[in-house]
């Protein structure tokens, strides 16, 4: 079975499903926050590579897939919390799945395949691996407070707007939820929950570049590598125009 691709998005924007549309070595998948519209009648024809995913909210209530990113304030159920319902629960098939959410970077789909034939069996890739081995809420990151009462020490964090989980992973967070009722701050559990279980952790260099506010120089991209945040989308095709335009001796002006 192919690894897989899951966008994460609020509302879907054309420029990513033009840009997944090309994706050949992964299962595709978007999932979708907004349940205002049926976008899979809108654009499943358009893009027969790509399931649009909406779930019901109460869907996830009902099941405990909560609280992936209401400790930043954040509602109690998004994407996040969709993903984690959908892969642990539905789609239990892939060996791997990338999550990459909408305001994050990549040039194309080799990076992907690049990293996924350097790290085969990691359960987890992320952009580094800190760790709180004592669960004193005051050494380093502002958000261990956030994961007090979720679960014991040694607690470990990582930036994840890109990343990449295993199907034992799946299966350790589905044991979580079972037992608590909930998830939480993925930003801590994805790499507390791999780490407390002995699953291999790696982080490529590929996703160093995955920050929480740098501003990125559009004109600088190493290309190779995974960005976020670039939260402007046209910017995203400026970016990979720019790439094909100099090897054809041309020079792009950045979108204003």
């Amino acid at each position: 079975m192919k690894n897989a691709v899951c966008l994460l998005t609020k509302t879907p924007n054309v420029i990513w499903f033009d840009f997944l549309k090309g994706f050949t070595n992964y299962d595709i998948y978007v999932i979708i926050d907004d349940n205002s519209i049926d976008y899979g009648r809108i654009f499943s024809f358009l893009y027969k590579n790509i399931k649009i995913i909406q779930i019901d909210n109460q869907i996830c209530y009902d099941h405990g897939y909560k609280n992936c990113n209401s400790a930043v304030g954040f509602p109690e159920v998004i994407s996040w919390d969709k993903a984690m319902y959908l892969f642990c629960e539905i789609m239990c098939i892939h060996e791997h799945i990338w999550l990459i959410e909408d305001d994050v970077f990549l040039n194309n789909e080799r990076v992907l395949t690049t990293i996924d034939n350097n790290y085969p069996s990691s359960d987890l890739l992320t952009a580094f691996h800190e760790t709180n081995v004592t669960g004193d809420v005051r050494t380093g990151w502002n958000h261990w407070v956030n994961v007090i009462d979720r679960i014991e020490p040694p607690w470990s964090h990582s930036m994840v707007c890109a990343c990449r989980i295993s199907r034992p992973l799946f299966e350790k967070i589905k044991e979580y939820n079972k037992q608590k009722g909930h998830l939480f701050f993925i930003e801590a559990m994805f790499n507390t929950i791999a780490h407390q279980n002995g699953l291999q952790i790696d982080n490529p260099h590929q996703l160093s570049t995955i920050h929480w506010n740098t501003e990125w120089d559009v004109k600088k991209i190493d290309i190779d590598k995974l960005y976020h945040p670039i939260k402007r989308i046209i910017e995203h095709t400026y970016i990979r125009e720019s790439v094909s335009s100099q090897s054809d001796g041309l020079c792009l002006v950045p979108p204003s």
